[in-house]
């Protein structure tokens, strides 16, 4: 067993809060407010244009939740990865792909991604930013696998990415 999945381990037999400490305050936000930018993706040819931004909540081990913010008229890639996620629409209208499925979602409206599966979003407005809340299982996942995310974007060449929309 690699060393960050026998750490996420141990610390869940342990049965202790990994956040001890924190004030109240330090476990809420506002989905509003921009976060912690972690990357973004832009290319003109394939419409893209978004950015990923982490909520940092302290002690999270295995739960990884993320707001991704699309450009009026863009999308992200078409791509997969190892882990799960639950995409909740903020604001805007979005398309999101599954595999060869498409739903159409609005605010309030949700979305499962199964892991592996080809997924993308894509902003139906020309004029409002797509604002989606994804949660995932990140954490998890990159404990059993290690840092596997960069695969998975366009802008590093990533391997799990199809250059297509």
């Amino acid at each position: 067993m690699n060393a960050d999945l026998l750490n996420l381990v141990r610390n869940i037999e342990a049965r202790k809060p990994l956040a001890a400490g924190h004030p109240a305050s330090a476990f809420g936000t506002s989905l509003a407010e921009r976060h912690r930018e972690l990357y973004r993706n832009r290319n003109e040819k394939l419409g893209i244009d978004f950015a990923v931004e982490v909520l940092d909540f302290p002690g999270t081990q295995t739960f990884d939740a993320r707001v991704v913010r699309i450009a009026a008229g863009r999308n992200n890639e078409l791509h997969k990865h190892a882990h799960e996620s639950l995409f909740y629409v903020i604001s805007g209208k979005a398309e999101v792909r599954i595999a060869e499925e498409t739903l159409t979602l609005e605010p309030g409206g949700l979305a499962f991604v199964p892991r592996w599966a080809f997924h993308q979003s894509k902003n139906l407005s020309d004029q409002d930013e797509l604002v989606i809340l994804a949660i995932t299982d990140f954490g998890l996942t990159k404990a059993v696998l290690g840092d596997y995310d960069k695969r998975t974007r366009l802008a590093e060449n990533g391997v799990d990415v199809m250059e297509h929309t």
